[in-house]
């Protein structure tokens, strides 16, 4: 079992096991959803993430300025302002987990949108390291 939780501690998020890659996406709603370069993601069945939300504070929006354009919820903690999760649509099996949730996360194996990946990322290799 895998458990994360967002920065305050109000939401919680536990999966049956951590997965061994992460998919970083750089669509431009992605990075002004987390005010971030990109976005780390894993790509679960709604069915295998649990989320404990026991004060109420998981608060989601409609994000219909999409590329696909279909509209995705975002999920995030009202509290704290954490990104949770992105459901695709109502009846979709997938839902987009956010990994920074967790403690450990994995290297990226794929992207998404990588054509507007900005030029100047580098993704460490494995055992590199930079200061």
């Amino acid at each position: 079992m895998a458990e994360g939780r967002c920065n305050c501690g109000g939401i919680k998020v536990s999966i049956p096991a951590l997965p061994e890659k992460t998919m970083i996406c750089y669509c431009s709603n992605c990075r002004r959803a987390g005010s971030t370069i990109g976005s780390l993601i894993y790509l679960l069945d709604k069915s295998e993430v649990n989320i404990k939300d026991p004060n109420g504070n998981l608060k989601s929006y409609k994000d219909s300025d999409t590329k696909s354009g279909k509209p995705i919820t975002r999920q995030f903690c009202g509290n704290c302002g954490c990104p949770i999760a992105t459901l695709i649509s109502d009846d979709s099996p997938i839902v987009v987990l956010k990994s920074g949730l967790f403690e450990h996360i994995p290297a990226p194996a794929d992207k998404s949108f990588a054509e507007e990946e900005p030029s100047w990322i580098k993704i460490l290799e494995p055992g590199e390291k930079r200061m």
